[in-house]
């Protein structure tokens, strides 16, 4: 059987306010026709279908869109939910969308739901463990709350109450964090490590499809994988490459994995330079984070940057003023109308923290009268 496995759509997102909506669509059409090309029988998606836990109507419809397009293809699907989503949402219609193919993980917690389907090697169990927490199998398990501390606890308590043979093949699809995978600034972890577990805890398996980690990468063996995110969702994952992973299941033991790659709709960039450098950069319409290195950036540094980079979304200002860089999100907006307040604020950012003194401060309170003034007998 040849699966195709996703994870971490974060359908919604919002990058530096920009939505990524339109590049989400983009990509999940470019899944289906990698889904077409590789002639794939099966989709497992690893969770955090959407960004948030309350997903817009826009995010939700562009998931079922997908999810219709899979069914129309008569490519059946399995998913659970990630540490983003809301398992109750994610599962909601479940029983309907089972009719079309569309397996989806329930909302109670602390369980594995297990799917029984043949190829021509013979039977093969698919199952799901949907993203779960010490609280939550505590809750399930109370009789052995007080073992249950760690995330390790938790998803080796679940496993062990849904045990799987050795001789048949079985697929686990799960969203945690394993202990030694690379992450990046993008994902939410538990401080100290709380939520890593061990790659041992899935040996009964054949293959193991995970979620949470952006970055396409395997633990412990090939068949042990995050197919990461398939776009890149911030800064830190410039030097990711995004793909979608494709899985070979034959008879026991043959297992084969191979990472497609995806092409996004815009580009990622990291820029250093001088503004007047920067400003003969070639036009592009990548997602860009600009490196400004001049000693005296002027205020509108950014309008002039968008000339070039109309997907400007950050800019860090890195000089010998600054003993840290000083970065400001390209559509950052006032929240407020005390134009001393921002005043004082642009002021300290221009001049290595220091204030502005009671005369420039009194300068600027009566150039701001004066414009009140004029619009007022306007």
């Amino acid at each position: 059987m040849r699966f195709l496995h996703l994870a971490d759509l974060h359908i919604g997102k919002v990058l530096h306010r920009h939505s990524m909506i339109p590049d989400q669509k983009y990509i999940l059409q470019q899944i289906l026709q990698i889904a077409d090309a590789q002639q794939v029988d099966a989709v497992l998606i690893a969770g955090d279908i959407y960004q948030r836990n309350t997903p817009s109507p826009e995010a939700m419809t562009v998931f079922s869109d997908f999810l219709s397009a899979l069914a129309g293809k008569n490519l059946p699907c399995y998913l659970i939910s990630g540490n983003h989503d809301s398992a109750e949402r994610v599962a909601y219609l479940s029983a309907l969308a089972e009719q079309s193919g569309i397996h989806i993980a329930g909302a109670e917690g602390g369980t594995v739901y297990s799917y029984q389907t043949e190829d021509a090697f013979g039977a093969l169990t698919i199952h799901l463990l949907p993203y779960c927490t010490p609280a939550i199998v505590r809750q399930r398990y109370p009789e052995e709350a007080a073992q249950i501390r760690s995330y390790e606890d938790a998803v080796r308590t679940v496993l062990s109450k849904f045990p799987v043979s050795g001789e048949g093949r079985n697929v686990l699809v799960c969203h945690q964090f394993l202990t030694g995978a690379v992450t990046c600034d993008s994902e939410e972890l538990a401080i100290g490590g709380l939520d890593n577990i061990s790659a041992e805890l899935f040996d009964a398996y054949d293959y193991v499809a995970l979620g949470h980690l952006h970055g396409p990468q395997h633990v412990s063996c090939e068949t042990v994988r995050y197919a990461g995110s398939p776009l890149k969702y911030s800064f830190s994952e410039l030097h990711q490459h995004k793909s979608v992973t494709v899985v070979d299941l034959k008879e026991k033991g043959n297992v084969t994995v191979t990472a497609v790659p995806l092409t996004p709709l815009h580009g990622m960039q990291e820029l250093p330079g001088t503004l007047e450098a920067l400003l003969q950069h070639e036009p592009t319409e990548d997602y860009v984070h600009v490196l400004l290195l001049d000693e005296e950036p002027p205020a509108d540094a950014v309008r002039q940057l968008r000339t070039v980079f109309p997907n400007l979304l950050q800019m860090t200002v890195r000089n010998s003023k600054f003993r840290e860089d000083r970065t400001v999100s390209a559509d950052s907006r006032p929240e407020y109308t005390d134009f001393l307040k921002l005043f004082s604020e642009f002021y300290a950012f221009q001049n290595a923290g220091a204030a502005p003194n009671d005369r420039q401060q009194e300068i600027v309170r009566r150039l701001l009268e004066q414009i009140d003034g004029e619009v007022q007998s306007e």
